[in-house]
């Protein structure tokens, strides 16, 4: 049986954060080109989400979903798999243990970022790093 894969076998594979940044940015201005209406498309770019913050995001219509804020202090990566046995909607309205635990203080506030929670105030996470 294969092993689990942790989200920090994830960061490890991840490309700098600059270079992760210019991905980002890359595959919304494809996604934009090939798919006009923003209702279809999955990849998005907010060069202006706040003062000093750019975010990322995919979204593929399903329920699965993902944003990256990138900040001079780094970058907070949330992931949401609506399948995922560590989905919130299946233990008890709550992140799964661990998930968001360890998120650095700097980063805190996008764990409560409305645009990252349910309209219960619920992160709406089942990855974070």
């Amino acid at each position: 049986m294969d092993e689990p894969v942790t989200v920090y076998d994830v960061a490890r594979r991840l490309p700098a954060i600059a270079d992760l940044r210019d991905l980002c940015r890359s595959l919304a201005m494809l996604n934009a080109i090939l798919s006009p209406d923003w209702e279809s498309r999955y990849y998005s770019f907010d060069a202006t989400w706040a003062e000093g913050e750019h975010m990322a995001s995919m979204r593929n219509g399903s329920g699965d979903e993902y944003s990256i804020v990138f900040s001079a202090a780094g970058a907070y990566v949330r992931g949401f798999d609506h399948e995922s046995p560590m989905s919130p909607y299946r233990h008890d309205g709550k992140p799964w243990p661990g998930v968001i635990d360890g998120v650095p203080e700097i980063f805190r506030p996008f764990v409560e970022e409305p645009a990252f929670t349910d309209e219960d105030g619920l992160p709406v996470v089942t990855a974070c790093l």
